[in-house]
């Protein structure tokens, strides 16, 4: 995003009656609230080693909790679950999310 404001003061020409760009994000994530609702999310993924099935898991469990929370989510407390080898090389993870959503 730091890339676009040099590129909209570069349109902006330096005209002095116009006025300073704000992204519209700025105002918004000033207006959002941490909700009072717990909600939870489980993520199961596989790799090579933990460490890999973990980060699948992770990214699963996070997806998860964005679409129950499309402003974001705060609070978050997160947890690996376990990790076993499934087959040779191959290995299995869980990972949970807890977490409030964002409101306006």
């Amino acid at each position: 995003m730091s890339l676009l404001l040099p590129l909209v003061a570069a349109c902006n020409g330096g005209d002095p009656g116009e006025e300073d760009f704000v992204p519209e994000t700025a105002g918004a994530s000033q207006a959002l609230a941490c909700g009072t609702s717990l909600h939870g999310t489980m993520g199961d993924g596989s790799g090579f080693s933990c460490a890999g099935a973990y980060t699948t898991a992770r990214i699963e469990a996070r997806v998860k909790a964005n679409a129950i929370c499309p402003q974001g989510f705060c609070n978050v407390v997160e947890t690996r679950g376990d990790c076993r080898e499934i087959d040779d090389r191959e290995f299995w993870a869980v990972y949970t999310m807890q977490f409030n959503c964002y409101t306006p």
